[in-house]
């Protein structure tokens, strides 16, 4: 039997997830919107006036949560162009500042999105009255606010082990004394 994983790293798991599924679902359903949409444009000769808010909107959770999700995976770009020809304690020294930058990102984003939710919250889309703007935008300081807990997942505990394939994610474990 393998070693039961801390309470916090199974909650992050559960985001992480939940973060995923988001992502997934989001670019799901706006496949099938643009689909209907080309289809109402060019067969129907008129197209439908709700296709374009929607899929906007699903594509904004889909970046912001699917972003959160990809930092928790080591699949963003900061691991991948900078720091993989690293090696020993430089390595490790990378991924910390990574890890910093992404902290200090991830607080900039709740800071600024809830600005930006709080100016926007009235505004309503014409095609949907009852749709505030600033709901849509809520996936900002949400997304930050998880990926911040991924960031201070790491920070405690070093990169989870998700069963993610070697070839897409570089195994480095960034805890200090950890094995490279």
């Amino acid at each position: 039997m393998g070693v039961t994983k801390p309470l916090y790293v199974r909650l992050m798991d559960v985001l992480y997830y939940a973060c995923m599924t988001v992502a997934g679902v989001a670019i799901a359903v706006m496949a099938v919107i643009i689909g209907w949409s080309v289809y109402t444009r060019y067969v129907l000769t008129e197209g439908s006036f709700w296709a374009e808010p929607i899929a906007i909107a699903l594509a904004v959770q889909m970046t912001f949560y699917g972003a959160a999700a990809c930092y928790r995976a080591n699949a963003h770009i900061s691991i991948d162009l900078a720091v993989r020809g690293l090696r020993g304690p430089a390595s490790i020294w990378a991924h910390r500042l990574v890890d910093v930058l992404m902290l200090l990102i991830s607080a900039a984003m709740i800071w600024y999105g809830l600005s930006l939710v709080k100016t926007t919250f009235f505004q309503v889309y014409p095609e949907f009255q009852h749709i505030r703007v600033g709901v849509v935008y809520t996936a900002l300081p949400g997304s930050g606010l998880i990926t911040l807990l991924f960031v201070i997942e790491r920070l405690i505990y070093g990169s989870p082990d998700l069963g993610l394939s070697t070839e897409t994610v570089t195994e480095v474990d960034a805890r200090p004394g950890a094995p490279v």
